[in-house]
């Protein structure tokens, strides 16, 4: 016993110090996990290409030209208008300013009884040079250049990782099928079944996310986009694109898009209480497509992640790795829940959970007996393999008669 729990506590140890190593490496990991994902997702589509008689590096180049034609072709289209709308934006600043000072203020004076309000750019811009004179010295700006330079050297490496990603992909996606299987050949033989069961369930969930919620999110921004350009939103493509992206969080998408949404319309058609029911029509409809035909279509229950934890996930994945961990904290989290699910299933099994069940080993028979007050299992260790205790009660002979009633 003491050998098992001293080789179990190093086994801990190991893992351990491998996950603080990992973390301490994090900068370096944080782009191989980026480019697994990516090998991951289209490693399918590589996979066909090659079984139809490509060589598979060449499979992988079509694959790739394949996404940079697409980005290149969305990028040409979309920016022109993207690009329209931010100098609308820009110039409807000072036209949005006097709408609030000459008409929302007043008007909200009058309606609550409050004090007149008014925004007064000069003052403001006034206020915000005293701070930055009062609360910025000359040593305060030197060290403001020298953040500006680190931003500079951290946006280019950056730009490096960027470039990078694509190139580890390549040969992670070039090496896919020999690298799994040493990954398997790593399992022990006792535990390698149900290891490949665990991640064929993570291998589902994954297929689950990737196929259905990216898809909840680009065509809920399209619906968006286009029913808020439809009613002469002229910032609507922004705000459909920011909501559709932003709905990877629950309801995040449509709070963020439907408060946009209403300060672009005040700006630019005023109190005009028609344009405002309209955006809240739009929203409505797309909140029901997504609940009532995305959702359960294309994504289902398959995650199992409550919204409570993809927000959880998502937080916690920005906090840790940025951007990009806000990206891969959904698969991470949903991986995590079928590893956890698993765990409990093993716990109330395990005798730590039930009290009663009482191991026996008989020195005579080479056998062990498990009792409960359900029943008694008897397994002979003298066969070439033992099943995992989910699988005793069909694969083992029980003795029902032994019970509470007996």
């Amino acid at each position: 016993m003491g050998d098992k729990t001293l080789r179990r506590i190093f086994i801990l140890a190991g893992i351990a110090l491998i996950l603080w190593v990992l973390y301490l490496l994090k900068p370096v990991v944080l782009p191989f996990i980026g480019a697994f994902l990516i090998a991951y997702l289209f490693s399918p589509l590589v996979d066909k290409l090659h079984k139809i008689g490509l060589p598979r590096w060449m499979s992988i180049s079509f694959v790739f030209v394949g996404i940079g034609v697409v980005v290149t072709i969305a990028i040409w289209y979309l920016m022109p208008l993207v690009w329209k709308q931010l100098m609308y934006a820009k110039t409807s600043i000072p036209a949005g300013i006097h709408w609030v000072n000459y008409t929302f203020l007043p008007w909200l004076s009058h309606t609550f009884n409050l004090v007149p309000m008014e925004i007064d750019t000069d003052q403001i811009s006034k206020a915000v040079m005293d701070y930055i004179q009062t609360n910025y010295s000359a040593d305060s700006i030197q060290s403001v250049v020298l953040k500006v330079a680190q931003s500079g050297l951290n946006f280019i490496q950056i730009g490096g990782t960027v470039v990078l990603i694509p190139i580890i992909a390549f040969y992670f996606l070039l090496d896919w099928d020999r690298m799994l299987e040493s990954l398997r050949r790593l399992i022990p033989r006792p535990y390698e079944e149900s290891t490949l069961k665990i991640v064929g369930e993570c291998h589902s969930v994954l297929g689950a996310f990737v196929k259905g919620q990216f898809l909840v999110m680009f065509l809920l921004g399209v619906v968006y986009a286009v029913g808020l350009q439809l009613i002469g939103l002229e910032v609507g493509l922004i705000i459909g694109m920011i909501a559709g992206l932003a709905s990877i969080i629950p309801y995040l998408g449509f709070g963020v898009g439907i408060i946009a949404a209403v300060i672009a319309a005040l700006f630019q058609f005023g109190l005009e209480w028609t344009h405002l029911a309209l955006v809240l029509v739009v929203f409505m409809i797309g909140q029901a497509i997504e609940g009532y035909i995305l959702q359960p279509f294309l994504l289902g229950d398959k995650i199992g992640l409550s919204p409570v934890a993809v927000v959880f996930a998502v937080l916690a994945g920005a906090q840790l790795a940025g951007f990009l961990g806000m990206l891969i904290a959904l698969p991470v989290a949903a991986i995590i829940v079928v590893l956890l699910r698993h765990a409990r299933e093993w716990y109330e099994k395990s005798q730590l959970y039930d009290s009663n069940v009482v191991l026996t080993q008989h020195a005579n028979t080479g056998s062990i007996s498990i009792e409960t007050d359900q029943m008694n299992v008897d397994i002979d260790l003298k066969e070439p393999t033992v099943k995992p205790l989910q699988d005793l009660e069909k694969s083992s002979k029980i003795d029902t008669s032994n019970n509470k009633d007996s």
